[in-house]
């Protein structure tokens, strides 16, 4: 995996402007409340559009904009935790884990089947989110985006509303 990110953009009177390369290594945004994380990994996920600059991940073009290249956010295989998660209020776990799958039933069942053992979400296929603890609904979230096996996993805050032990354990 290679990420290439060289961007800039303006937000009522912040002016955004990152620069930096990443392998296949884990790799984390530090800095203080609003300096710009959230914004650079929207940038990354297609969610927001940069002013101007370059996003490139394993050497495809994700955007840019001397070439007007901005590749839609579904179209990217970008997997990216919002700090609130963004369930699917209307939709059980099961069907918040799967809603992104576009394979075989029997392929869909059998990999939503896997990431809620593996998260710990067993007996809860049928709890809507609001039915949920914090840390519940991020193990949901987590479980959505890796069962679409995204080339790049983003996390904002991934584990803030998790004890210790579940931390450790994910």
């Amino acid at each position: 995996m290679s990420l290439y990110v060289d961007i800039k953009k303006s937000l009522n009177g912040f002016k955004l402007d990152v620069n930096f390369e990443a392998g296949k290594q884990t790799t984390g945004l530090l800095g203080a409340s609003g300096c710009g994380k959230s914004m650079t990994l929207k940038c990354i996920a297609g969610i927001e559009k940069p002013d101007s600059g370059v996003i490139m991940l394993n050497d495809k073009i994700l955007f840019d904009s001397t070439k007007k290249i901005n590749i839609p956010p579904q179209e990217r295989n970008t997997g990216y935790l919002f700090q609130n998660y963004a369930l699917f209020p209307n939709m059980t776990t099961l069907q918040n884990i799967s809603i992104g799958l576009k394979l075989p039933k029997h392929e869909r069942d059998k990999i939503v089947k896997e990431k809620i053992t593996k998260f710990g979400l067993s007996g809860l296929e049928n709890r809507y989110p609001n039915q949920l603890s914090g840390g519940q609904q991020q193990r949901v979230a987590l479980a959505r985006i890796l069962a679409k096996e995204p080339d790049i996993l983003m996390l904002d805050e991934p584990f803030s509303a998790l004890d210790s032990f579940l931390k450790w354990q994910l």
